[in-house]
């Protein structure tokens, strides 16, 4: 197996249920990414987390002891941020955390009785209010775009347990209303694109390590990437019997890579 890393030069490593779960940083973990980054190999931190901002996300990786750069970090509010950043003078209506409505100040946020251009989506656990998708709903009927920060249908809280995402939402509207949604983060094969583009490597020394398959492993192969699956956080479910393209290595855990780098 090492054939299989002789060259990389780049690894797009996914954070929740890879580098940390539960609350906790998965052993070996921190001592792996201080390694890669010794051996030289580039490496960028790429989720899917929504309700936070970038720089929280930072923060809470420092916090478990990581050494990283907050350059580092790519989400889906970034990649949203930079395509927001063509259309400054589009309305939004936002459906998020007050922490992330909060990075988008600099835009036009629609008033009561305006119409927006675009209609975002994304996680809202600190407010879920049923009339703030309602409202969407009713936006993307009047013509509005619909924009889903990522597309993930589930995710493991700290506990372990199985909690609607914005994926979920994001696909209700999008039927309900007859309409596409863009996705900024995983599975998109732009947001994909973008973080390649981000670590400026040649995509056939790059190597995408993460535990959900539908986001990390099948986003990767979209874009013609390797992956590799860790069988921590959802990559303990995944047992390879249904039929989809199997992940070009299943380890352990992240820290398991270091026997081959």
């Amino acid at each position: 197996m090492r054939s299989f890393f002789k060259d990389i030069k780049a690894i797009l490593c996914d954070i929740d249920g890879t580098l940390y779960f539960k609350g906790e940083a998965i052993e070996g973990a921190i001592d792996l990414v201080s390694h890669i980054k010794d051996l030289g190999i580039k490496i960028l931190f790429f989720t899917n987390t929504d309700s936070k901002s970038p720089h929280r996300i930072y923060n809470i990786l420092k916090g478990y002891g990581f050494q990283i750069q907050e350059d580092e970090i790519f989400s889906p509010i970034i990649a949203l941020k930079e395509f927001l950043a063509k259309h400054s003078r589009k309305k939004i209506f936002l459906v998020t955390t007050q922490e992330v409505a909060r990075e988008f100040q600099e835009y036009i946020v629609i008033r009561e009785n305006e119409i927006p251009d675009f209609v975002i989506i994304g996680d809202f656990q600190d407010n879920w209010d049923v009339n703030r998708l309602n409202r969407a709903f009713q936006y993307v009927l009047q013509g509005a775009t619909l924009l889903g920060t990522q597309g993930n249908i589930f995710y493991l809280d700290r506990e372990g347990n199985p909690v609607i995402d914005t994926g979920s939402f994001v696909e209700m509207i999008a039927r309900s209303t007859g309409t596409k949604a863009k996705i900024f983060g995983k599975p998109s094969k732009e947001y994909f694109e973008q973080a390649i583009e981000l670590i400026n490597v040649s995509r056939d020394k790059i190597i995408v390590v993460g535990d959900d398959y539908e986001s990390d492993i099948q986003g990767a192969f979209n874009v013609g990437l390797k992956a590799i699956l860790v069988k921590t956080g959802k990559g303990k479910y995944f047992d390879g019997s249904d039929g989809k393209k199997v992940p070009d290595m299943i380890i352990p855990s992240f820290s398991s890579l270091k026997e081959y780098l």
